[in-house]
């Protein structure tokens, strides 16, 4: 059994035998995995909680080699290639998954349980004591300093907490000390704790209490003066209530002992609470909020009831800037211990500007989108997600059942946009903030209203003062009035003037009073409507110098979630370190922000100042100059990043020429990370590259058909398929049949291997090779066309089209001397003749593509056809050699960091171990097959490997867990566009009881389908 310490130097057991885990940097590593309890952290959470805000350009590459490391060290008997069951891999994160108990804070925590008072069956007289040894038990667990020595952000912030931890914990048990007149011990161990923590004013009152009980009054009225004379010179502070009338207390001789009784010794442990995969996604609470305190209390109350009527929602409006946001993340904070299941928090961005969409166009975030964001932060694999709206809601809603989660939904637009967001049973609560009054949501769900008013005068003078500083503010009140009445009472306005202050130390308040006077037609505006913000904003920027001015204009047109520090860059055509200078002052200036290391954003409203000032003043820079300048870098990127993640393709000489050098990249890991995380950007440029059209559709056409051939749709693929077909709309209005057959060519590939429409994908691909002329980059286009016909023809034993397809895109690979398409084309017609049964063939190509594969160094393809290879092996029967194959093929596959290869090259091998009747061996590569291809999408490949762990399932006897995994595969099945499947679709492999029963869940799962959809949002 695996145990783990922290609370000293990180140390690991295996039953008695301690671990090697090597560097500080990786204990450092398994501490953070550690201390989230079993909750996922991605990559860039170790990262920068490791190594910092500025990880060295290795970072990535040593993470993942001390995981790997970690790995052999905790689980050192696991057989190669099977699936890692302690520390597991998500789709961009690691997890610890251990049993309850096995860290040394979780034994402390599971023994302050032990002394709640509802815990506590023993006598009165026993009680005190018996609280007392827990606690000192408890406290022994403490080895050293807890982390000892070991680097990174993470581990300073817990080791702080952790000791702070124990200090209150010390605390509790001196208290318990002092309740059984154990004056002498208390006075002899507090005296040197409060030299260690002069300013811990609890120590101190502690210290005073043993030694007036001692009898040694004077010495306890010196601690009282001593600690004094530190809080003044120190912090410029008396010491707290507390203490003061402590010392009263003992001046006038009134200090009773401490009471000896089981109550008030129990109440006093406060056990941590656990937070096993709890989601908490409230942003960070506003440390200066002011005022508002009927209304935070009110809100409280109504999130908190608990009458079990309806799920509480409270919906916070008023204009732009009034603290809506603010006020939700407060009271979020306040009351977020009374749901222990977490909080989700969301910016809805429901008052986007929405310019250029059409009328009648909403802005905002599609409640689909942000139910598929909560449901993968709640856990649901993105396999499982389902596809339409009503179904997310319905998904989101039962899983929420009987729990208590707290949905912060912000800045939405109206009711249509949080509906589908409700839970349906009561526990949870949502809180909505929204310039909308959202008047329909009361006749669905109790709804408590709330408006927001200005902020009084004294509120906006105390969050002032709070910013710019007490005294400069008490220096010059006439001048604070003034501004204050310019500001209208916006606490937005009022920040903003805080801020410019508090970075301007030489300025005088009456300084900025003259220039609120100078500009009083704008300012004027601050009293009234959505304008207010923009003359909030206006003040912050009239102060920009010229470089600054035009970053924030710039940086704002395209509409991304947030920009690269490498993309702003290609934006304004500048330096990168200049850039990044820029940025952070922007963010200084609270005119951006940013959302991790090299990474900044907007919130909607300074983006709508922003791109208004661009119209207004970048006349010689449109829109679409700034979109072409991105995405000339995003190609420049994708030539890069095929170099490494496709070795042997020509493709980026037949794309369009770029200005920019784009990033360049050491492996393919790197560069597919770098994709996953630009992947959401991709999709908002290609719908904003379709509504702007010109020059700017065929660099977007060219990055589609670059990020196509790596086979690799990713998490998000419903979104992209829906951005790919608006942009094929605004090439077919173009009359741009490059581009279109570009585009196409991209759709066909997600519809086929991500989605599994193939007949959908395959209209696409034969539209595109009809419009395609004969040039030597649509040669190179038509044989990677063929390729995908090779594969989305395939049917059982009919091999004629599938094989057609891949001779002529090999003839024309080689035509443009493209290895990587050959090897492609080879692979696909392996695959084809061994489902045939023509394994001698199967086996030939599989090798001529292997050699190929290694010749060119494409790990990719070299998975593929060594997995084809490995099947025609074991076809013929020769299971050792083929199992051996398929374990090479899921290393290799790895290298390519394309989890959907990944989860191919698995399902073969747990495929071969079936051949060779080794089921129990076969059945958790199955699953791990099955849980890859979840999260890449693929319903077709993800039915099918559905179909052998059902089979393998029913072979050891788990009879239920085949039944249940049958289903699954029907609800795969059921999300292609057919909905139907056949004994050739499925080669031949399931019998026909199964298929049978294949068919009546699926029968069921497209009813129950429909009859959701009937029943949903909107229906009739």
């Amino acid at each position: 059994m695996l145990k783990f310490a922290v609370l000293g130097e990180v140390r690991a057991w295996r039953d008695e035998l301690e671990l090697d885990l090597g560097s500080k940097q990786r204990r450092a590593l398994l501490a953070a995995l550690l201390l989230r309890s079993g909750r996922s952290a991605t990559v860039p959470e170790l990262i920068d909680g490791v190594w910092g805000e500025h990880p060295t350009p290795s970072a990535i590459g040593a993470l993942r080699n001390h995981i790997l490391h970690l790995r052999r060290a905790l689980e050192p008997d696991r057989a190669s290639g099977a699936p890692a069951t302690v520390l597991v891999g998500f789709g961009g994160g690691y997890a610890l998954r251990l049993p309850p108990g096995v860290v040394d804070v979780e034994t402390v925590e599971d023994m302050l349980l032990e002394v709640q008072p509802e815990r506590i069956g023993t006598e009165p007289a026993h009680a005190v004591e018996l609280v007392r040894e827990r606690l000192d038990a408890a406290l022994r667990l403490w080895s050293g300093t807890p982390l000892a020595g070991l680097p990174g952000p993470f581990a300073d912030r817990q080791r702080t907490q952790l000791i702070e931890r124990r200090v209150a914990l010390l605390e509790q048990r001196i208290e318990l000390d002092l309740r059984l007149g154990r004056y002498p011990e208390v006075i002899a161990e507090l005296t040197p704790l409060c030299g260690e923590h002069p300013m811990r004013e609890q120590l101190r009152g502690l210290l005073m209490t043993a030694m007036y009980h001692a009898g040694r009054q004077a010495e306890a009225l010196a601690v009282y003066a001593d600690t004094r004379k530190v809080l003044i010179e120190r912090l410029g502070i008396e010491p707290g209530q507390q203490l003061a009338e402590l010392h009263q207390r003992i001046l006038r001789a009134d200090l009773r002992a401490p009471q000896r009784d089981t109550e008030n010794a129990a109440v006093i442990v406060r056990p941590p609470r656990r937070t096993v995969g709890r989601v908490a996604q409230l942003p960070a609470d506003v440390v200066d909020f002011t005022g508002r305190t009927d209304t935070v209390r009110r809100i409280s109350e109504w999130l908190t009831r608990t009458d079990g009527f309806a799920v509480p929602v409270c919906v916070i409006g008023g204009m732009g800037g009034i603290g809506k946001s603010a006020l939700a993340v407060h009271v979020g904070h306040r009351v977020r211990d009374r749901f222990p299941d977490g909080q989700l928090h969301v910016d809805m961005h429901g008052f986007a500007q929405a310019r250029g969409r059409g009328p009648g166009c909403r802005s905002g975030t599609p409640a689909a989108d942000t139910l598929g964001d909560f449901l993968r932060a709640l856990g649901i694999p993105e396999g499982e997600i389902a596809p339409t709206l009503a179904e997310r809601s319905a998904q989101f809603r039962s899983f929420l059942d009987g729990k208590r989660v707290l949905v912060v939904l912000d800045n939405a637009r109206d009711s249509d946009q949080v509906a589908p967001l409700i839970p349906g049973t009561p526990g949870s609560a949502v809180l909505i903030t929204s310039r909308s009054s959202m008047p329909e949501l009361p006749c669905v769900v109790g709804v408590l209203g709330v408006r927001l008013d200005v902020l009084a005068r004294p509120e906006a003078r105390t969050l002032l003062a709070g910013i710019a500083g007490l005294r400069r503010v008490a220096a010059e009140p006439g001048a604070v009035d003034s501004v204050l009445t310019a500001c209208g009472g916006l606490p937005l306005a009022v920040r903003i003037v805080g801020a410019r202050l508090a970075a301007r130390p030489s300025w005088s308040i009456s300084s900025l009073a003259e220039r609120l006077e100078d500009e009083k037609q704008r300012l004027g505006t601050l009293r009234s409507g959505d304008l207010a913000v923009e003359a909030a904003f206006r003040l912050s920027y009239d102060q920009l110098d010229c470089a600054q001015a035009r970053a924030f204009r710039m940086l704002a047109v395209p509409e991304v979630a947030e920009i690269s520090l490498d993309g702003a860059a290609a934006i304004l055509g500048s330096d990168r370190m200049l850039v990044e200078e820029l940025c952070e002052s922007l963010v200084d200036l609270n005119l951006m922000e940013t959302s991790a290391s090299g990474r900044y954003t907007y919130h909607d409203l300074p983006r709508l100042f922003a791109r208004e000032l661009h119209l207004g003043h970048d006349a010689t820079e449109p829109v679409s100059g700034v979109l072409i300048r991105l995405l000339d870098f995003y190609l420049a990127t994708m030539k890069n990043l095929m170099a490494v993640c496709n070795p042997g393709s020509r493709l980026p000489e037949h794309l369009v020429d770029t200005a920019a050098a784009g990033l360049s990249f050491t492996d393919s890991i790197a560069a597919q990370y770098w994709l996953d995380i630009e992947r959401p950007n991709l999709i908002s440029i290609y719908e904003q590259t379709a509504r702007v059209g010109g020059p700017a559709l065929a660099l977007a056409a060219d990055i589609a058909w670059a990020s196509a051939e790596l086979i690799d749709g990713g998490p998000h693929c419903q979104e992209l398929s829906r951005a790919l077909n608006k942009l094929l709309d605004s090439t077919v209005r173009a009359g741009d049949r490059r581009a279109e057959c570009r585009v196409r060519v991209t759709l066909g590939t997600i519809y086929s291997y991500s989605l599994g429409t193939l007949r959908q994908g395959r209209d696409h691909v034969r539209v595109a090779l009809s419009l395609s002329p004969a040039s030597a980059s649509d040669v190179r286009l038509i044989a990677f066309a063929g390729q995908l016909l090779a594969s989305s023809t395939r049917m059982g034993s009919e091999t004629a089209a599938s094989i057609a397809h891949a001779q002529r895109a090999i003839r024309l690979a080689r035509r443009v001397e493209d290895p990587a398409v050959e090897c492609a084309s080879l692979v696909h017609m392996a695959k084809t003749l061994s489902d045939a049964g023509k394994y001698t063939e199967s086996q030939e190509r599989a090798t001529e593509a292997k050699t190929l594969a290694a010749k060119v160094g494409n790990a990719a393809l070299e998975a593929m056809a060594t997995h084809e290879l490995g099947a025609s092996r074991g076809y013929q029967g020769d299971h050792r050699h083929a199992i051996e194959l398929c374990r090479e093929s899921v290393q290799l596959a790895r290298l390519s960091g394309v989890e959907l290869r990944e989860g191919w090259a698995l399902a073969r091998l747990a495929h071969v171990h079936m051949m060779a009747g080794e089921l129990v061996e076969a059945e958790p590569i199955a699953d791990a097959a099955i849980r890859m291809l979840n999260r890449a999408i693929g319903p077709l490949s993800r039915a099918r490997v559905l179909v052998m762990h059902g089979l393998i399932l029913q072979a050891v006897g788990r009879t239920h867990q085949a039944y249940c995994v049958y289903r699954s595969a029907a609800e795969a099945f059921a999300l292609m566009e057919d909905a139907h499947f056949t004994h050739e679709r499925l080669n031949g492999e399931v019998e026909a009881p199964i298929l049978a029963l294949l068919g009546e869940h699926l029968d069921q799962v497209i009813a129950e389908r429909n009859q959701r959809r009937a029943s949903g949002p909107g229906a009739g």
